[in-house]
């Protein structure tokens, strides 16, 4: 009886180790890089923010959401700016706008988002927006900054850090900080 009660035990606890192990890895930042991994991390108002892909099918048409999109170019005429869009398909998504076609290897400020992606509004300066759990929270001036540390326009590599508080649209007094961000595109 007291070696089937320790065999019980000393698997309830290689269980308990290795889920704990697992659950770990998936509370951790990607590691910063300029190789063109794809992966994009930051912690958001205290917590571990990954971007994901969607799982499951998603009508119409089927396919699979990406939880990173970039958007390099123009879609309005006379408009140039680089998008990047991140999502982890649960309660967070970030956007992140420059407004040239293509970031240099410099720092850039944050001014006042206007709260939506790439529009008729044509900003001229970089700003940053995310929804957490359906609430807007937008950059303000010299609120943050993004630093993009590798530009390779020809293999389409983009890697950089950043940080940033945001306020809520709301309820001004309402701020939360995205740090430790960072990005291999």
């Amino acid at each position: 009886m007291k070696q089937l009660f320790l065999k019980t035990a000393l698997l309830l606890f290689a269980i308990t180790f290795f889920n704990c192990e697992n659950n770990d890895s998936e509370d951790q930042l990607p590691p910063i890089t300029q190789t063109g991994a794809n992966t994009f991390g930051a912690i958001v108002d205290g917590r571990v923010f990954v971007a994901k892909d969607k799982t499951g099918y998603t009508p119409p048409g089927g396919g699979t959401p990406k939880g990173i999109v970039v958007t390099v170019g123009s879609s309005l005429p006379d408009y140039e700016y680089f998008g990047i869009d991140v999502r982890n398909y649960e309660d967070i998504y970030i956007y992140i706008y420059i407004p040239n076609e293509t970031p240099k290897e410099v720092t850039y400020n944050f001014e006042k988002s206007p709260g939506v992606r790439a529009s008729l509004e044509r900003p001229n300066y970089p700003h940053i927006f995310c929804f957490i759990n359906n609430v807007l929270f937008i950059s303000y001036q010299n609120s943050g900054s993004i630093t993009f540390n590798k530009v390779d326009y020809n293999k389409g590599i983009y890697s950089g850090i950043f940080s940033v508080k945001l306020k809520n649209i709301d309820n001004e007094d309402q701020i939360i900080e995205i740090l430790d961000g960072r990005f291999d595109l």
